[in-house]
């Protein structure tokens, strides 16, 4: 292991090419560190993250413990949190400071920073602290740079030396890190916008356009009740929780049973659930079976929280699809397209006269093998855009 400056750069510059993970990159670098004789007791990295749930992460580092990696979720706002609004990261940003440094062992910052008189209770002696920037055009999302602090127990603190090979090497460090939190990043948007099995594809290079293979699916295709009227008359905030809070239902009921979610159409939801025939055919009565006690169970809790409830629509169809990306040269879309997802489309525009929240197609029904016996007909209709009526079927109410 190479403790010189020059090795532990060129150990974080190899380390962020092989794509180590974060943890990985902060137990070395401390490891190295230690071993080129820097007594670190106890050192953390932190940065905010471009993440739908997660405001930041942490990692911590503490010689003969190892590693503890942390996550802050966006439930509040970060000022009211106490943790952050007594860091010492937090006192640095609002200064526009790069660096600081608080004599443990005489009790500086203790009144100011709980952490700090915790580790001096516990026999830490100095802690630095050094945030690494980005440029204007090097960041994502909030994340402007790398906060990482440094403490030690030992007597008289650290030397000049040793921060000095802590200057010279975190920059590659910090670019290591970042590299690495880039991927991850680029991993969870795509995946939080387009689903995990679409994020996958992209990000194998599967990216051009026109370029779609025909498969058969089964398509899940729901909407809300009423979302119109909703829209209408709630205040702003009210619906966009309510969309919220069904969309978390109903698409946590696909996420259960394999599927996919391709889009959301205003308040509908337009998935597709894998395997073939009726493996997959049974996955998705499965799916509606579970949505229908889902939503009945959120609107018994919406309700006893006197907020607004409504009901959701579903139509069931199999068919060939193409799947793949679609659109113009510079904003495409990885979804399905064809005649199939239409009579989805038209198969669900009929629940509300047909008085049905859970419609099949005729099509489903065949794919569905001994499944069918969980059906039950409501008679031929005329779909509009498709050539013969087709027989239509709901699922038995008595199936949970």
């Amino acid at each position: 292991m190479s403790t010189s400056a020059a090795g532990i750069q060129e150990w974080a510059l190899a380390a962020g090419l092989e794509g180590l993970s974060q943890a990985e990159l902060v137990t070395g670098y401390c490891e190295r560190l230690v071993a080129a004789g820097l007594p670190v007791w106890r050192a953390s990295v932190g940065a905010d993250t471009l993440h739908p749930l997660i405001d930041a992460q942490g990692h911590r580092w503490i010689a003969g413990e190892g590693l503890r990696v942390e996550f802050f979720p966006r439930l509040t706002l970060r000022d009211e949190n106490d943790e952050w609004r007594f860091s010492t990261w937090k006192w640095m940003l609002d200064r526009g400071a790069v660096e600081n440094r608080w004599n443990l062992s005489r009790g500086e910052g203790a009144d100011l920073f709980p952490l700090l008189a915790d580790l001096a209770a516990s026999g830490g002696t100095d802690y630095w602290t050094r945030i690494v920037r980005y440029g204007e055009g090097a960041f994502l999302g909030e994340t402007r740079g790398l906060a990482t602090s440094w403490a030690t127990r030992e007597p008289g603190g650290f030397g000049a030396v040793e921060l000095a090979l802590i200057r010279a090497t975190l920059p590659a460090f910090t670019l290591a890190f970042k590299a690495t939190m880039s991927i991850d990043t680029a991993r969870t948007v795509v995946s939080t916008y387009l689903g995990e099995n679409v994020a996958d594809r992209i990000l194998r290079g599967d990216i051009e356009r026109g370029k779609v293979i025909a498969v058969r699916k089964v398509l899940w295709f729901s909407d809300l009740v009423g979302f119109t009227r909703l829209a209408d008359t709630l205040p702003h905030e009210q619906l966009i929780d309510l969309l919220n809070a069904y969309a978390d239902c109903l698409v946590g009921v696909v996420h259960d049973h394999g599927g996919q979610v391709l889009k959301f159409l205003g308040d509908g939801i337009l998935a597709v659930i894998p395997g073939e025939g009726r493996v997959a055919c049974g996955r998705a009565l499965d799916a509606a079976a579970a949505a229908r006690v889902a939503v009945a169970d959120l609107n018994r809790s919406r309700s006893a929280a006197g907020l607004p409830i409504t009901g959701f629509t579903l139509a069931l169809h199999e068919g060939e699809v193409l799947y793949g990306n679609v659109g113009s040269r510079d904003r495409l879309d990885f979804t399905v397209v064809g005649p199939s997802v239409n009579e989805a489309s038209r198969i669900q525009a009929l629940c509300r006269s047909l008085d049905q929240p859970i419609l099949v197609s005729e099509g489903f029904a065949r794919a569905c093998g001994p499944d069918t016996r969980r059906l039950v007909s409501v008679g031929r209709y005329a779909l509009r855009g498709v050539e013969r009526p087709q027989e239509l079927f709901t699922l038995d109410h008595g199936d949970r």
